[in-house]
């Protein structure tokens, strides 16, 4: 993405920061959330329509009336192109915006795109209040439904879309302003080796290095942050006074995990107020058991545990599946929070409220249980093994490869940083996954259509780990392999270019990731037999076909349910 940039003193350059553009159909709140955006940033505001009115000399809805659409739509462009230049602005579009991909890539040349979304009861509330809405014609109502059906898929492509029907203007400038300050460090080419970098944004806005920065998992009434800062562990206390939640609280963790966290935090709640129980689990993926799960609700009970208590996961993957699987179901439901201590945990597993347990194959038992609120403290990683390091980063390269090619070419840059563990390099990266994954979950919460692209690599990946019997891989090394397994089958059938295989290898390497199944384990890989036979019992699978997300582009994926046996087989046995 094109940046300006401008001489500073000491001979380094300042980049103008890109605009940000919001799109969405008309009523969705673009020009008023665009003002309030531009005034908290310290940004120029630009409206297209203001520019077209301003030009014509007439409103809107004259220029519709006395000249017809084709006529308002060569108006739109021409302001298009005077908005979309670099300088940093906050640009609000037209609704029909989108529909010109000549417009789109001006905005996109030198902009973040930010989708506002309603529901079309909202939208026609909202436009009985508005007034004159010349598209609507007769029948508003008919009219509003086929017009966002015909305009979904590209308000889809934006960087971020924002549900904005029940949030107020401000509440809707919140996740913008939250979203865009995740991402525009990595957006300007900030350095990442100097730590004490500002946040982006105006100078009176900017949190101070190492601020905590939130991001919404926006589903109505079950919606919560995501918290990412150094040290926030420390202020527990406060996140979850916020969040209502007081009194008792188990802090679920692993031995390792207590003595470096847990006792500290334990204590500082304490002082704070609460009651906390330990509940003490082994680290090992057995720990996702029934049985395990069944000593959890023991000690719950034996503690006289009721709806009013939570619970607490600290921990990586299996901390939080474990203990959300026990919140979910306790009591038929008990709050609980997440504070995840690995990378892997901080950039997916703990944002959605997926939680669960092994019986056959991986997590087939479980519930969606949204969690009240999700700490990240990146200081947390400084303690990881190198191998867990590197785990994680497979998670990261699938966010790069499925919805964000600008994560992706960011990782690809600083792979030796990455791989070390860079402090400045994994906060921010945790921040990008985390809106990503926030935007998809909110989108989709139960995993019935976009949510699935999550899945990618792990088809391949959590039928190596049963194959594997849980031992001697990590699920990051799981799923690297089986994300390079699914590019192949993508190659194979035509789907992507191998380019994009190539590319994608070449980083897991960097990264230190394996992408044979040769490789997977230090003994003996798992057996091609074994891993089919996993596959069966894969939780993905419809009617007995397999389903696998297929990458086409740097951003982009198809869900495929006809890859031949053959074909599996073929990749497989290669791999």
């Amino acid at each position: 993405m094109g940046q300006a940039r401008s001489p500073r003193a000491g001979g380094v350059t300042a980049r103008v920061p890109p605009n940000i553009v919001l799109i969405g159909f008309m009523a969705t709140g673009k020009t008023s959330v665009g003002r309030i955006v531009a005034s908290r940033l310290g940004r120029p505001f630009v409206d297209t329509d203001a520019l077209i009115e301003a030009e014509a000399g007439r409103s809107v809805p004259r220029i519709f009336a006395e000249d017809g659409e084709a006529a308002f739509r060569r108006l739109e462009a021409q302001a298009v192109a005077r908005a979309a230049g670099p300088g940093g602005s906050v640009i609000a579009t037209g609704g029909g915006v989108v529909l010109s991909r000549k417009n789109m890539d001006r905005l996109r040349q030198h902009g973040l795109i930010v989708a506002l979304r309603a529901d079309p009861q909202a939208i026609l509330a909202r436009v009985g209040r508005a007034g004159d809405r010349p598209l609507l014609g007769d029948d508003p109502e008919g009219r509003v439904h086929r017009l966002l059906e015909e305009r979904s898929e590209f308000y889809r492509e934006a960087d971020v879309v924002v549900e904005t029907s029940a949030l107020s203007l401000d509440a809707v400038a919140d996740r913008v302003v939250a979203f865009v300050l995740a991402r525009e460090d990595a957006l300007r080419g900030a350095a990442i080796s100097d730590p004490a970098r500002p946040a982006a944004g105006s100078a009176g806005d900017r949190p101070a290095a190492g601020a905590a920065r939130a991001v919404r998992v926006d589903l109505g009434p079950r919606g919560y942050d995501v918290w990412i800062g150094k040290g926030i562990l420390a202020d527990a206390a406060a996140y979850l006074d916020r969040c209502g939640l007081r009194g008792r609280l188990a802090l679920l963790t692993h031995p390792r995990i207590d003595a470096l966290y847990g006792r500290p935090l334990a204590r500082r709640l304490r002082k704070a107020g609460y009651e906390v129980v330990p509940v003490i689990v082994p680290p090992a993926e057995s720990s996702k058991s029934l049985r395990a799960a069944a000593r959890v609700f023991d000690r719950l009970v034996d503690a006289g545990f009721d709806r009013s208590c939570a619970l607490l996961a600290l921990g990586g993957g299996v901390a939080g599946d474990l203990g959300g699987f026990v919140a979910a179901t306790f009591l038929r439901g008990i709050a609980w929070v997440s504070a995840p201590t690995t990378l892997l945990a901080q950039v997916d597993a703990s944002i959605g409220g997926k939680t669960g347990i092994n019986f056959r194959a991986k997590n087939l038992i479980g519930a969606v249980h949204q969690p009240a609120v999700v700490l990240a403290d990146p200081d947390t990683l400084r303690s990881l093994p190198p191998r867990q390091l590197r785990s994680g980063m497979a998670e990261v390269v699938k966010t790069g490869v499925i919805g964000a090619p600008d994560l992706f070419d960011y990782v690809e840059s600083h792979a030796a940083e990455c791989r070390r563990g860079d402090p400045a390099a994994l906060e921010w990266i945790v921040a990008r996954c985390a809106a990503y994954k926030a935007d998809v979950v909110a989108r989709d919460e139960r995993e019935a259509g976009p949510r699935m692209v999550l899945n990618y690599g792990h088809t391949f990946g959590h039928a190596f780990e049963a194959a594997a019997s849980y031992r001697g891989l990590t699920h990051g090394e799981a799923v690297s392999v089986g994300m390079t397994l699914e590019a192949r089958l993508a190659v194979r059938l035509g789907v992507c270019a191998p380019a994009l295989l190539d590319r994608q290898t070449r980083l897991l390497e960097a990264l230190g990731l394996p992408v044979r199944r040769a490789a997977l384990s230090r003994r003996k890989p798992p057996a091609p037999r074994a891993v089919r036979a996993a596959m069966a019992h894969d939780k993905k699978a419809a009617a007995g076909r397999l389903r696998f997300v297929l990458p086409q582009a740097p951003g982009r994926t198809v869900i495929r349910d006809d890859v031949p046996p053959a074909l599996i087989e073929e990749v497989l046995t290669d791999g």
